[in-house]
Parts: structure tokens; C-alpha cells; sequence
């Protein structure tokens, strides 16, 4: 009997203390519904304003110590018109593939770029940050994307936060 008591307090403790660093955990979302900044192109230099259909869904988890890694999600889709050559009508899609690091207010990780459904950059290294902010007028993130050909930062995915849920 004492040595079941022992075997269950041992368990408690260890529950208590993976608890404890779960909780330590800070998960953040935040979403972008047709208000969109900026889309920046890589290959034609072009920077689109003009934007539809403008969406953007993020969520990510702050690394907490011993074992947690840092996760995190980042898709953004948007169509963007363009009025002169080489600034056509194009359709954008952002997508994060693999996460490096995350704190409060940026995700550092591998992206892919799609232009009319075709990989553009594929497992690209980029930077989302701005994400700390608080939903409302004026605030808004950045997602810079390395491209190996044209260059650093020259895809740019940028729109204002609507919607921000932190837990």
C-alpha cells in the first residue's frame, strides 16, 4: 500500500509540473478579412493596393520551456489588380511551411509564394511581424520574404488586423 501511495504522488508531481509548463504556453490568433495593405511581387517589382477577396488566418504558440516547440500557422490569400505592364491581375497566396521560431509578435519559418496557383517561391525564408498588436484602425503586420533569385524581402504580404484572439 505505501509503495502505491508513492507511485501516485510521484505521478501527481510530474502531472503538476507538465501542467504548469503548458499553461506557461502563449497562444495568439489573428485574422485579416478584406482589408489588405499591400502585396508586393518579387519577380515584377510591382506593389499592388488595389486588393480583393483580401483574407489572412494566423495563429501561432510561444515556445515554452523544457519541450515545447514554437508552432505556427500562416495562410493569406488575396487577389490584387494591377493597371499597367508588367502589374497585372494576380491572384496571391502566402503560405507558412515550416516554423523556425515564434515569440509575441512575429513567425520566423520557411514560406511558399503561389501567383495564379504557381509556386513563385518555394520554402522561402521569411519574417511575419507586427502581430502584437491589437485589433483596430491603423494596426497592421508585415510578412517579408526572402527570394533567392531577386533578392531579400522582395515578397511583401501586408494587411491590417480585424480580428485578434490571445489564450
Amino acid at each position: 500500500m505505501k509503495k502505491q501511495t508513492i507511485v501516485t504522488f510521484f505521478v501527481l508531481i510530474m502531472l503538476g509540473v507538465f501542467s504548469i509548463s503548458a499553461m506557461a504556453q502563449s497562444t495568439h490568433s489573428v485574422w485579416t478579412n478584406d482589408n489588405g495593405l499591400v502585396i508586393r511581387d518579387a519577380e515584377t517589382g510591382c506593389d499592388y493596393t488595389s486588393l480583393a477577396s483580401f483574407n489572412m488566418a494566423s495563429s501561432w504558440t510561444e515556445p515554452a520551456p523544457p519541450t515545447y516547440p514554437a508552432v505556427a500557422h500562416f495562410r493569406g490569400v488575396s487577389k490584387a489588380y494591377g493597371f499597367v505592364r508588367p502589374c497585372l491581375d494576380y491572384e496571391y497566396e502566402f503560405r507558412l511551411v515550416r516554423t523556425a521560431s515564434t515569440t509575441a509578435d512575429d513567425i520566423v519559418g520557411l514560406w511558399n509564394v503561389y501567383r495564379n496557383n504557381v509556386l513563385m517561391c518555394n520554402a522561402c525564408n521569411g519574417t511575419a511581424y507586427g502581430l502584437s498588436q491589437a485589433a483596430g484602425v491603423g494596426n497592421y503586420y508585415k510578412v517579408y520574404i526572402d527570394d533567392p533569385v531577386f533578392g531579400p524581402s522582395t515578397w511583401l504580404y501586408s494587411g491590417y488586423i480585424d480580428t485578434r484572439k490571445d489564450f
